[in-house]
């Protein structure tokens, strides 16, 4: 009976695998579609996401359920419909977010929620931890106070690993430096991912995964 069970949530495992990697080609274009259309979509309030893939949900053949899109609905549940201004680009730095999309960004008005996680593909790219909290202390510079600045996540394995938990430390600095932001501890929620957890590039989560950013962003706008 045990053995039927496990059998039976491989196959389950590997068929979501295997309809992850048949969307795969177009994930890219089609999340960023998404985030169009919820931009023109109205609203009162306004959430402006900054950062990499992880705000665009890729992993995931639903970008609503990235972080973006799980702060928002937390938004909408606390007071009505929200636009969504999700800046994300696929492959982002610190570097290009401060560059291309801080410029570009609605006016922060009082009706309006930041958030930024970014950070990922600065370990990965070996930005030194210096250059990374001179950029990351020029975005928070830039925010809103009550913005929302995550860590940055465990990335679960190998040199990597230890280059985005030095930057995930630097990132907690620099967030504390500024008494009017909120942090988002995405390190803590995201330690031990399971491989159902992952999504068919192995390299982003899943829906399930993406349910442990949007509880650290939630956490982190409960506590404001």
């Amino acid at each position: 009976m045990i053995r039927r069970a496990v059998l039976l949530l491989v196959l389950l495992v590997v068929a979501a695998w295997s309809r992850g990697l048949a969307a795969a080609p177009t994930m890219e274009a089609d999340h960023a579609a998404y985030w169009r259309r919820r931009r023109r979509s109205p609203g009162p309030r306004t959430l402006v996401a900054l950062g990499d893939s992880l705000s665009q949900g890729l992993g995931s053949r639903r970008p609503s359920s990235s972080w973006a899109g799980r702060l928002a609905s937390a938004l909408e549940e606390r007071g009505g419909r929200v636009r969504v201004v999700c800046l994300g680009v696929v492959g982002a730095t610190a570097a290009d977010v401060l560059r291309d999309q801080l410029p570009v960004a609605p006016e922060f008005g009082p009706d309006t929620v930041v958030a930024l996680a970014v950070g990922t593909n600065d370990a990965a790219q070996g930005v030194a931890p210096e250059e990374f909290r001179e950029t990351l202390t020029r975005l928070c510079a830039a925010l809103p106070d009550g913005a929302l600045v995550a860590d940055v996540p465990d990335l679960q394995r190998g040199p990597v690993r230890a280059a985005a938990a030095e930057l995930s430390e630097v990132a907690r600095e620099v967030v504390a430096s500024f008494p009017g932001l909120r942090l988002v501890r995405l390190e803590d929620a995201t330690h031990r991912m399971m491989p159902w957890e992952v999504g068919p590039d192995l390299a982003h989560p899943n829906a399930l995964g993406y349910r442990r950013h949007g509880r650290a962003f939630v956490a982190a706008l409960d506590q404001g």
